[in-house]
């Protein structure tokens, strides 16, 4: 399992990128299975000028950046491509893939030529991972269609005893305070290092980030629709799938795992499930040519 959480994929060595700003750090609602292919989003330009080249440096680190005009993408994998364009939270969505798009990786850079800076900045998410679809399609011939599978998931449930969080327009004092370290001063999510801290958020925004840590879908069965304020911190199982059995965290981390820390600190519980879940299969890629 490959997840796309930032703090949770087993990479030592990341720099944040722009597609990802709305997981790190200010969560907006999201959907839990596969968007609909970005390409079908109105009005994204395409990049004029695109340069791939294999990386076989060996290093586990990699980075993504969607900045202005320009895109810039450091020891990639297909698989690192094809979560962002789809905002998927792991690649157990993803069927399909040979398995050199594993485990080859490349160095990207894209820009348009003469852009439009009007639109470049009021590009949306969806619009910038549209562009990177479209890299997809034209350099490596990638084809895929979403497909609903039956599969395990979790079922995210209010736990005996009640929520242990507060509900409001915007965030309380404490976690005001916690969300202006991350210079988030009017509400928002900050995920980061088995921490996440929420001001006036929805729990949707909770159930994209639980996603992608315990590398299988959540659904939100609590009934709770307001917006609210909270902290929780676990102990992150780097390179390991979460479940309940899993257990407590190891006696030198102080924090628990993420299935104790939900209930202990949230009074939520994930309970093991199934039901549909709208996936991905790829139809065709292949090795792109450099240049």
């Amino acid at each position: 399992m490959r997840s796309r959480s930032k703090i949770n994929r087993r990479i030592p060595c990341k720099t944040v990128s722009l597609l990802a700003v709305a997981f790190i750090a200010v969560a907006v609602m999201h959907s839990q299975t596969p968007a609909p292919a970005p390409s079908s989003q109105a009005s994204a330009p395409t990049y004029d000028v695109v340069s791939i080249k294999q990386n076989k440096s060996g290093s586990g680190g990699w980075s993504m950046s969607a900045v202005s005009a320009s895109f810039k993408g450091t020891n990639l994998t297909i698989v690192d491509l094809v979560m962002n364009s789809y905002d998927l939270t792991s690649d157990d969505l993803i069927y399909g893939l040979p398995g050199w798009t594993r485990s080859a990786h490349f160095d990207i850079y894209a820009k348009i030529v003469n852009p439009d800076m009007k639109q470049i900045d009021n590009l949306t998410d969806e619009q910038r991972e549209a562009m990177i679809l479209a890299i997809l399609k034209d350099r490596f011939h990638f084809q895929a269609h979403l497909e609903t599978k039956t599969l395990p998931v979790y079922d995210l449930v209010v736990a005996k005893g009640g929520a242990k969080f507060t509900g409001g327009n915007g965030p309380d004092a404490v976690t005001a305070a916690a969300l202006a370290k991350r210079n988030i001063t009017v509400g928002g999510m900050v995920t980061y290092n088995g921490e996440i801290t929420a001001g006036a958020m929805p729990l949707s925004s909770l159930v994209f980030n639980l996603t992608g840590v315990v590398g299988r879908t959540v659904v939100d069965k609590t009934g709770l629709t307001g917006k609210y304020n909270f902290e929780l911190k676990w102990t992150p199982e780097h390179g390991v799938q979460a479940s309940p059995d899993n257990g407590q965290a190891d006696a030198e981390n102080s924090a628990p795992s993420i299935f104790t820390a939900l209930q202990e600190q949230l009074g939520l519980k994930l309970q093991s499930s199934k039901g549909p879940v709208e996936t991905l299969v790829v139809d065709h890629i292949e090795m792109p040519s450099e240049n």
